[in-house]
């Protein structure tokens, strides 16, 4: 659940006031605002399908996982802005499971970086969200922020166009404060996409705009029974779980999401201020 508006929710539950503000915090230190869904999509944001996975995967095999082509492509798309071009160049030498060894084991940065910038543009859930996920905790600063922004768009093309098209109507509707709309549709959706982990994230903003904590805390909890990686829903889940007036199990959550993404400043400062306010509670 990453939406910039969630952190004043449309209704307050009950709450104590020693973790009350940690709400607006987590809305925007550790879940942040909606993310550009098409970053990383120039012509439509085509996968890799079976022709062209079968056409390029003998010449990209020739190449170490270094990923020195790679390095020259990317470097390539920073000084001419053409992401077309750069997709053009990957797929014709590397496939999905090439690029994440490269994102997984390139010791260059600029590899690293193209890398994960091909796979928002190509890669697929099942192929890259693994590897997309354990480059969060990068040590290229670079490297980490992308690599969430492609989670991001590749998590909203996880189904069939259809189901897509469907997912962005939801995320529009919860947008524009249709948060009813968007659950009906939401619900509807995973009915018909049971594993789209999205959609249960988008009924999840929907529920805690109208103030149904649990309701979208289940919701979170389904997400990340698909999707381990999905740092929103646990962003989410831990806002949801101190309007229920759970601390102690939102201090766990964001322990879990900060195994994710070690490098968070913001998010070890909401960890260092739970526990205080919890330390501070304990004590009267």
């Amino acid at each position: 659940m990453a939406d910039a508006s969630v952190g004043t929710p449309c209704r307050r539950g009950r709450r104590t006031p020693i973790f009350g503000s940690l709400v607006l915090i987590l809305s925007g230190a550790v879940t942040g605002a909606s993310p550009p869904l098409l970053v990383f999509d120039p012509g439509g944001g085509a996968a890799l399908d079976d022709s062209s996975r079968q056409s390029v995967g003998a010449a990209g095999m020739l190449e170490p996982h270094t990923g020195s082509l790679l390095i020259d492509y990317y470097e390539t798309f920073l000084r001419d802005r053409d992401l077309g071009e750069f997709r053009e160049r990957v797929l014709a030498r590397y496939t999905e499971e090439t690029l994440c060894r490269v994102l997984a084991s390139s010791p260059h940065a600029n590899a690293r970086r193209g890398a994960v910038l091909a796979l928002g543009v190509m890669g697929t859930f099942d192929g890259c969200n693994s590897t997309l996920g354990r480059a969060m905790r990068d040590d290229d600063s670079v490297v980490r922020t992308m690599a969430e922004r492609a989670l991001w768009v590749i998590w909203f093309r996880a189904d069939s166009p259809e189901n897509n098209q469907t997912l962005e109507e939801v995320r529009l509707l919860a947008a524009t404060g249709r948060s009813d709309e968007a659950i009906d549709l939401a619900s509807k959706l995973i009915a018909r996409a049971p594993r789209l982990a999205e959609a249960y994230n988008q009924r999840a903003i929907a529920y805690f705009k109208l103030g149904r904590y649990a309701e979208s805390a289940e919701d979170c909890q389904r997400v990340l029974a698909v999707n381990p990686y999905h740092i929103g829903a646990l962003g989410g889940l831990a806002q949801c779980q101190l309007q229920l007036e759970q601390p102690r199990e939102a201090l766990k959550t964001l322990r879990r999401s900060l195994k994710l993404q070690p490098h968070s400043q913001a998010l070890s400062d909401n960890i260092r201020a739970l526990e205080a306010g919890l330390e501070s509670d304990g004590s009267r």
